[in-house]
């Protein structure tokens, strides 16, 4: 399962890192890769992830989530 997270904030690359340990440390994933550019995070997961614990770990970071696709 592909998750992409569409975030606003990411400014560094100590952002990208601080999303991905955020999501390593609440979420068992195959795969979290951020980038500041695209303004996304894409998880690589085996099963589905709770949608509200997602917007509850990224608020948390203070990061703004604006968008979860699943593909």
């Amino acid at each position: 399962m592909k998750i992409i997270l569409h975030i606003n904030g990411m400014m560094c690359s100590m952002c990208e890192s601080h999303i991905n340990d955020a999501i390593r440390k609440n979420f068992e994933v195959k795969k979290v890769k951020s980038s500041r550019r695209k303004k996304q995070t894409v998880i690589v997961s085996e099963n589905p992830l709770d949608e509200e614990k997602i917007r509850s770990v990224i608020k948390e970071t203070g990061y703004e989530l604006v968008k979860i696709e699943k593909k």
